[in-house]
């Protein structure tokens, strides 16, 4: 499943595509395009997830006169399907029943979150092959039919008047159709969405569709020869980081006559050690102070570097820096300084969490930041100029360090996705994480709020204001 909160403004008026659901991709400098009809909301939907969509039903919600684009909402055909418990063990078949899947609460779940998002009406789009045709055995029969039936019966007691379109790898049209004429059995041609004013801005624009969801989400592991330099990076300063934890005695773990490549330092590491080397020695503060100080300094120049490219300009970070940043970003004030790092004017803050001299003005500054993320009356739309080259530095520790060690860049990934409104990729990136450390406070955090679709601050703000105009803010 995967929801994204980006709004826009939908076909038949006017459409808005100031904001872009890629942290990569330019902010919210107002664009306004006019169009008119299916075509221009078909063909933008691709756009809004970054992929196309196979054997999904999509849900997009509207409000206002101008029928404003907000929640566009994906799940799978089968998420809206029942299927009875499954027996998963025994060879008789009587084995644990694994739980089954209601297809009916998928559509309350959805449907909720259509009309909390402040909709009028609906358009749900089924993406499938299978569709059978618009009447008879074949229609009822079909399974991605019965999912849209499941989610149209949902939404239709709160939204009447549900529109609902199909997507082929032929040619699209709506569902419930049977005019020969407007609707041929084979859809009108899909040349209509890709030629379509709304599709022309898009490639302007420089965005993109992936081919498929796994492509969109996808970080390709670096070469080889990267990797171990990388990975030989991060041990070495994790093995760093423990020796300063234990102090430096000899014989501590991580201290001066230890062994070993540091490759303890996993999820909760940070913890172990401290625990364990407190009774032994007590670091030494200034030592870690200047640990902490250069693994800012190493993330600070690797973002200088990226957001110096030109267009069309790619850089190649040095592994051995990719390394020792994604071993700090373990490092939880390090982790922390870089978050902070994600919005203007906080280096003085980010500085000293990062040298671990946390105090009331650091945790002040700490919780500014999170509420002009979080919170609906000071929240801020994310500065791309500012995201775009963390995400591409974040992207480069992942696919350049041990799995073991990469569910605090995949965390911090997730919460740059999310505060662009792009709830599928802050999901995909939080299931990183957790399979990572299923442990990890922030990424159960996030996880937490993305089940329950809560939007970032801005986005709520913006919510309000078009259900709400004369609503106050602040």
């Amino acid at each position: 499943m995967g929801m994204n909160h980006d709004p826009d403004t939908e076909p038949d008026l006017d459409l808005d595509l100031d904001r872009s659901a890629d942290p990569g991709r330019a902010g919210p400098s107002a664009t306004v395009v006019r169009v008119a009809g299916p075509e221009d909301l078909l063909s933008y939907i691709p756009y809004r997830l970054g992929f196309r969509p196979a054997e999904s039903v999509v849900a997009v919600s509207l409000t206002g006169p101008r029928r404003r684009v907000g929640l566009v909402a994906r799940v799978d055909v089968d998420d809206l399907l029942d299927d009875p418990p499954a027996r998963t063990a025994g060879p008789s078949g009587d084995g644990p029943a694994a739980p089954a899947r209601d297809g009916a609460a998928t559509a309350r779940w959805l449907t909720g979150h259509v009309v909390g998002d402040g909709a009028d009406r609906a358009v749900v789009v089924l993406y499938s092959d299978e569709l059978g045709s618009s009447s008879g055995e074949g229609a009822a029969s079909s399974r991605p039919r019965r999912a849209v039936e499941v989610l149209r019966r949902a939404l239709e007691r709160r939204l009447p008047g549900v529109e609902v379109w199909a997507v082929t790898s032929t040619g699209f049209r709506a569902l419930d159709c049977t005019d020969p004429l407007c609707c041929p059995p084979g859809g009108r041609p899909l040349s209509l969405l890709t030629s379509s004013r709304v599709a022309a801005h898009m490639v302007l624009a420089g965005r993109t569709v992936a081919g498929t969801r796994e492509e969109r989400y996808a970080l390709r592991p670096a070469p080889e020869v990267a990797r171990t330099q990388a990975r030989r990076a991060a041990a070495r300063w994790a093995a760093t980081y423990e020796r300063i934890l234990a102090g430096g005695a000899p014989g501590a773990p991580g201290g001066p006559g230890a062994r070993g490549s540091g490759a303890a330092f996993g999820p909760g590491a940070a913890r172990r050690v401290g625990a364990s080397s407190a009774a032994a020695a007590t670091p030494d503060p200034a030592a870690l102070a200047r640990w902490g100080e250069e693994s800012l300094g190493l993330w600070r120049s690797a973002v200088r570097q990226v957001a110096a490219l030109g267009p069309g300009e790619t850089c190649t970070l040095r592994p051995a820096t990719l390394g020792k940043i994604g071993a700090a970003l373990a490092d939880t004030p390090v982790r922390d300084a870089v978050l902070l790092s994600l919005v203007a004017n906080t280096q003085e803050a980010a500085l000293r969490t990062a040298r671990h001299e946390a105090d009331a003005a650091t945790d002040a500054a700490t919780a500014d930041v999170m509420a002009r993320i979080v919170d609906p009356v000071r929240g801020v739309v994310p500065d791309t100029g500012i995201t775009g080259p963390a995400r591409t530095v974040l992207e480069a520790v992942a696919t350049h360090l041990p799995r073991a060690r990469r569910a605090p860049a995949y965390v911090l990934l997730a919460l740059l996705a999310w505060w662009h409104g792009d709830g599928g990729l802050a999901a995909e990136r939080v299931s990183d994480a957790l399979g990572v450390d299923p442990t990890h406070r922030l990424a159960g955090l996030l996880r937490s709020a993305i089940a329950g679709g809560v939007p970032p601050g801005w986005v709520r703000r913006e919510r309000d204001l078009r259900c709400d105009p004369g609503r106050p803010v602040g």
